[in-house]
């Protein structure tokens, strides 16, 4: 399976292992944000038809309207999701601990 880290990596003259083990690692948190936003592409291909489908209910009853509240909640949901798939909230992504320990790290070596 490509992106675990199964594949047996060959090392070439001139490319140093370090090297090789940052393009394994770009390669690991580039197929994360694939799958994270085809998770999203999908959430939002629900929501809309869906809500469609909700609007075109409530407009064929008699009654008051009620398809605004489905549609907020689920589109603030939606958001939040969209938040996390673009990694707009930096606590919200998979690897945020491992990078802010080695920040703090760096911060503590540098004084």
């Amino acid at each position: 399976m490509r992106g675990h880290s199964s594949e047996p990596v060959e090392l070439q003259p001139g490319i140093s292992a370090r090297h090789v083990a940052r393009v394994a690692e770009i390669e690991q948190w580039a197929w994360r944000r694939v799958r994270s936003l085809r998770l999203f592409y999908t959430h939002l291909s629900a929501f809309g038809i869906i809500n469609f489908l909700l609007i075109l209910i409530d407009l064929s009853t008699p009654g008051e309207q009620w398809f605004y509240i489905p549609l907020l909640g689920w589109g603030l949901i939606l958001g939040l999701h969209a938040a996390h798939a673009y990694e707009m909230v930096p606590w919200l992504t998979r690897d945020w601990e491992q990078r802010k320990v080695r920040e703090l790290i760096q911060e503590k070596l540098r004084q």
